[in-house]
């Protein structure tokens, strides 16, 4: 089986998660091309497998916008007409910084009716998904977590190294959020909170880029004496010092569907603070409360207090226990649903490992 993916492997630097599924999936005999319109028009490919569709549109120039619609709905097209599949893996049912929320939002309403398959990361993603876009009913589809990041990124050092080389207090726990800082995330929400729960035993370490200066200046202005800021790209051979110097990692964001950083946070064996939504309730139902705790509503402070004292009770294993996130049993279960979707007609698809969750229909 050929395929092409969009991306592959050209953002592994940026997000290791595609390289991590496509290695995996090369192990099994699948032969992966990084998608390329040029390459899509020249080699054949079984299948497409889109990742972030929306991402080709989502342009400052309305313009540029479409003329990159039109160049993607052609392409579309014509990889219908060669008789390629098309699976999208659904990370946002929209994107979180859409400049055109109307236009991108129809677009993707034209592209998924255009789809053989989508790949959800949990059913809260699926429901989502289907409220949202209201797809054919007999549409193939898989759920498929998102996996760990274990042996991707630099190994753990003692807390007490970690909080020296930061410059942070030693004698007091850490609260993080590392990562870009885009208004989604609610930043600025977390350190209003933090500031108020008048929290003295714990200090609040925020890492990563703001994506303005305006953003910039509100997280300078919120910053008090317990708050460290490290408002700059944070380089992959520099996160396992953030990592490790953490007692807890809270994501505090507004809205939310699937997270890498989650997974990131537990592959590094970090219990998590996060808003009871999206891909989240299922790896907590997974994993147990003592590694998530999903609060409901708005990040408040005395949310804040409570969640980090039941994290302080709660008795946990050193490792967290991400077996069900192993990338081979994740590209295990992608076959399955490739399979499926390029078995000839009148003659049944492959039969499916034991692992897989793709079915048929909603």
């Amino acid at each position: 089986m050929r395929i092409l993916a969009a991306p592959a492997f050209s953002n592994e630097k940026v997000n290791p998660y595609n390289a991590l599924l496509y290695r995996e999936l090369q192990k099994l005999g699948v032969a992966v091309g990084e998608y390329r319109h040029a390459k899509a028009l020249q080699e054949p490919a079984d299948l497409v497998h889109f990742h972030w569709p929306d991402g080709y549109i989502n342009q400052k120039g309305l313009a540029k916008t479409w003329q990159r619609i039109l160049l993607l709905a052609g392409m579309v097209c014509l990889l219908k007409l060669k008789g390629s599949k098309l699976v999208w893996t659904v990370h946002n049912t929209a994107p979180h910084d859409a400049i055109r929320p109307r236009l991108s939002q129809w677009f993707m309403s034209w592209f998924i009716r255009r789809c053989d398959g989508f790949i959800f990361m949990s059913e809260a993603n699926k429901n989502a998904f289907y409220q949202r876009y209201q797809p054919p009913e007999n549409i193939h589809h898989a759920i498929i977590p998102h996996g760990h990041y274990r042996s991707c990124y630099p190994p753990e050092i003692t807390q007490l190294a970690a909080k020296q080389l930061l410059g942070l207090n030693t004698h007091k726990k850490v609260l993080l959020f590392v990562g870009m800082i885009k208004p989604y995330k609610n930043i600025p929400g977390l350190m209003q909170a933090f500031n108020e729960a008048k929290l003295g035993g714990y200090q609040l370490v925020i890492a990563g880029t703001p994506d303005s200066d305006d953003l910039r200046a509100e997280l300078e202005a919120l910053k008090d004496t317990n708050t460290r800021l490290f408002l700059r790209f944070i380089p992959d051979s520099e996160l396992n010092v953030y990592m490790s110097a953490a007692d807890v990692v809270i994501l505090p964001y507004k809205a939310i569907l699937n997270s890498g950083a989650l997974l990131l946070a537990l592959s590094y064996n970090r219990p998590v603070i996060a808003p009871h939504m999206g891909a989240i309730i299922d790896l907590q139902k997974n994993l147990g409360l003592q590694w998530i705790y999903g609060y409901a509503g708005n990040l408040t402070p005395e949310c804040l207090q409570h969640a980090l004292a039941a994290l302080e009770h709660s008795t946990r294993q050193p490792v967290c226990p991400l077996d069900d996130y192993d990338w081979d049993k994740l590209a295990a279960s992608t076959l399955d649903l490739y399979r499926q979707l390029t078995a000839q007609p009148g003659k049944p698809a492959e039969p499916r490992r034991p692992a897989t969750r793709a079915n048929p229909g909603n």
